[in-house]
């Protein structure tokens, strides 16, 4: 997105106690910052205990002033907890966290959301979790479900950046020709958010597509396609 500063959206960073990702997560940011985005930021308290300070202030930002909502027009969430999907996901809002996603949802403005500490697939939680019961998981993937389904765009943390760039850029077209050749035996809904919107992807036989997966590739115009066995 190559627009002049003066022309781009307000963002505002929240950070949430989720520790999966962070490092990923800050790198995205700085590449914001270099790229001459001005980010406002704040943060819950189980973020300020929980999540590298020094590591959030060397990144360039500024901190938010006291008109959250009406002063900016995306959230950009780098550290989004189980706790919070879940809440914004039920309606639920009674903290700072899942107010400020639910007045961003309700007011149509844009929400880009790390999901490598909410998502039961992301790499990071796996290596967490690897014997997290699949009943638990699909409990997780239906909650990121319902935000995509809310307009919320999910990411991993390292593409935080690219993810939302594309959600800003209106001049994206909705289906693309990119053919695309997948080869692990399991699709995420990490997977899909590294993916060109409007992608057709060639999947080997027997592979795996978890629900949330394909939610997000409805969402994003990505056709999954298995290839035929020789």
């Amino acid at each position: 997105m190559n627009t002049a500063s003066a022309d781009r959206p307000n963002v505002l960073v929240l950070f949430t106690g989720a520790l999966l990702g962070f490092e990923d997560s800050v790198a995205s940011l700085r590449r914001l910052v270099s790229d001459g985005w001005v980010l406002d930021w704040r943060q819950t308290p189980a973020a300020s205990r929980i999540l590298d300070q020094g590591a959030i202030e060397s990144i360039g930002m500024t901190p938010a002033g006291p008109e959250l909502v009406r002063n900016h027009e995306v959230l950009l969430i780098p550290t989004m907890t189980v706790n919070v999907a879940a809440k914004v996901a039920h309606g639920i809002g009674d903290c700072l966290a899942s107010n400020l996603m639910a007045e961003f949802i309700m007011t149509n403005k844009t929400i880009v959301a790390s999901v490598a500490g909410s998502c039961p697939d992301a790499p990071e939680k796996r290596g967490w979790f690897p014997t997290m019961p699949e009943g638990y998981a699909e409990m997780l993937r239906g909650n990121l479900a319902r935000l995509r389904a809310f307009g919320v765009h999910l990411a991993t943390p390292g593409r935080l950046d690219a993810a939302m760039l594309r959600a800003l850029d209106t001049t994206a077209q909705p289906h693309g020709a990119a053919v695309v050749d997948h080869h692990a035996q399991l699709v995420t809904a990490t997977t899909v958010a590294g993916l060109p919107d409007g992608a057709t992807v060639r999947l080997e036989p027997g592979t795996v597509v978890t629900p949330l997966a394909r939610e997000a590739a409805r969402s994003r115009g990505i056709v999954l396609t298995h290839r035929e066995e020789n």
